[in-house]
């Protein structure tokens, strides 16, 4: 990754092996979201058999509907920009929250001060702080929304170059911790910009159904087995031997059940190899997914915001815990991967 000035402003993209590996992790999602997909159709073929033609159809309209729906909310929904522009423009009609604005500012001023440092302001010197109608006009390249607590996650990225970041992040968090969320987050904005959404949006809409039901005890696993005595109760207890059993055997039930739901179709023995297949799949996929959390990290500390995004982590790591989980690389691992990128700590901007 580098900084390059095209046009005589300081631009930040991604480049080398950071960029091609950002364009394939995208793909490699697509491509591990195969064997669920083909689960899937396997499924809608004995659903088929049993059920007649027309009730399949009408479960792949009713699906495909409620899929657009949720993926038009998600892209029509009003940032905290808008709502506060209705609210000045409209005060009687769309009251803005007085809790909400303090935040908000504080917000963008974090937003512009990481897109100034990533050159991503149109081409507008940001000077001080930013200014409403300039941030609405598109200048600032992300579009940020305040949400409520999040148990873990400070800020997520989302389409359409849409980050949301708690407020109670924006309250609590040094003015430097808090660049160096957003700095994270613009990393992910990044990593293959609309194809990684695209991507997968289309993984939900053909794997969810299937996924969700016999998928589920493999993420479960994933998410219990790394938790340590250790772990503050206040967030999580850590799951005894008992727990881990019960999910052991749960697993292996899906495994069955999702043989048995195959099996009309393809026979025994293909069942069984697709079946094995998809309930590895999860792990492979945690793979992909702590690859682009170690990207938007690279991307933080290439803007000059890895100690800041080392001390959110350490301070995270003491709160909820060291374990990795199904989306996120452990703590510790991220703040190693971090100091070894960074130092010596350059200068935030």
């Amino acid at each position: 990754m580098s900084l390059e000035s095209p046009s005589g402003a300081t631009r930040y993209r991604l480049t080398g092996r950071a960029r091609i590996e950002a364009r394939l992790l995208p793909l490699l999602r697509l491509l591990l979201a195969v064997p669920w997909a083909v689960a899937t159709v396997v499924m809608l073929r004995s659903l088929s058999a049993w059920a007649g033609r027309w009730a399949t159809i009408s479960v792949i309209v009713v699906w495909c509907l409620i899929s657009s729906y949720a993926l038009l909310v998600a892209l029509i929904r009003p940032d905290e920009l808008t709502i506060r522009r209705l609210a000045m423009k409209f005060p009687d009609i769309a009251p803005y929250p007085p809790e909400r604005v303090e935040p908000s500012f504080q917000l963008w001023a974090a937003s512009w001060a990481v897109m100034e440092a990533a050159g991503r302001l149109g081409g507008v010197a940001g000077e001080g702080m930013p200014d409403v109608e300039r941030v609405a006009r598109g200048e600032d390249w992300l579009r940020m929304v305040l949400r409520t607590r999040h148990p873990r996650a400070a800020g997520m990225a989302h389409p359409r170059r849409l980050v949301s970041v708690t407020i109670s992040a924006v309250n609590e968090l040094p003015p430097l911790e808090l660049r160096a969320v957003i700095a994270h987050e613009f990393g992910h904005q990044l990593i293959a910009g609309w194809t990684s959404w695209t991507v997968r949006m289309l993984e939900y809409l053909c794997t969810a159904p299937v996924a969700t039901v016999f998928g589920a005890p493999a993420r479960e696993l994933i998410t219990v087995l790394p938790y340590r005595r250790s772990t503050p109760r206040s967030y999580l207890r850590s799951p005894d031997i008992v727990v881990t059993i019960l999910l052991l055997i749960i697993y292996t039930v899906s495994f069955f059940a999702l043989v048995g739901a195959l099996l009309p179709t393809i026979g025994l023995h293909r069942a069984e190899a697709l079946a094995i297949v998809c309930l590895l799949q999860p792990f492979p996929k945690m793979w992909v997914n702590w690859r682009e959390e170690f990207l938007a990290d690279q991307v933080a500390v290439d803007l000059g915001y890895g100690l800041a995004l080392h001390d959110h982590l350490k301070t995270a790591g003491r709160k909820y815990g060291e374990h990795f989980t199904a989306t996120h690389p452990g703590a510790f691992v991220r703040r190693t991967v971090i100091s070894h990128r960074a130092w010596p700590w350059p200068s935030p901007t």
